[in-house]
């Protein structure tokens, strides 16, 4: 069963929307263009979550939640103003704010298998 990401990220998250298409330029001005595969739109999206690294506090979930989907394990999210889809999380990075604060950043690439 597929496992959905439901935990809030931080404002200020930024997407990446890339378009795969080939173009071929001939010698007097004509070009012809078109989309690669049926998929052709995909996203990319920079997240963070700051909080507690404690059992049981959301920051520690997220974290289990990207060690559980091993980088190649898709899961279902829901991109801000967007639609749910299948996205995957390949590491991610942690940084220590002090007084026990971390801050998790990662990037959610979206994908069209499981």
């Amino acid at each position: 069963m597929v496992e959905t990401f439901s935990y809030c990220v931080q404002l200020g998250a930024d997407g990446d929307v890339e378009q795969r298409t080939w173009s071929n330029d001939f010698g007097d001005g004509y070009s012809q263009a078109g989309g690669i595969g049926i998929n052709t739109k995909s996203q990319n999206w920079n997240l963070t979550h700051s909080g507690v690294m404690a059992p049981g506090e959301d920051l520690a979930q997220v974290r289990d939640f990207l060690d559980r989907h091993e980088g190649y394990k898709s899961f279902l999210w829901t991109p801000p103003g967007g639609v749910q889809g299948r996205y995957r999380c390949n590491g991610y990075k942690t940084k220590p704010l002090g007084a026990g604060l971390w801050t998790l950043s990662f990037t959610f690439k979206q994908t069209y298998t499981p």
